[in-house]
């Protein structure tokens, strides 16, 4: 489930709001990990089966 960005920052803020100094620190912690893991993600070459999914996808449209 993808939501939009200002759905989700909305969630983020809603949520973040109930949490003590120590969970935000944490979740905040999570949220900056899952950001790195993306962009070491988007940087990584294209493996073959991302390509085979990639043509497949082009095919179905």
């Amino acid at each position: 489930m993808r939501l939009p960005t200002k759905s989700l920052i909305a969630k983020i803020e809603s949520l973040s709001a109930q949490m003590n100094p120590e969970q935000l620190r944490d979740f905040l912690d999570v949220l900056d990990s899952m950001a790195v893991m993306v962009e070491e993600a988007k940087a990584l070459p294209p493996s073959k089966e991302t390509q085979n999914l990639a043509k497949l996808k082009v095919e179905l449209h």
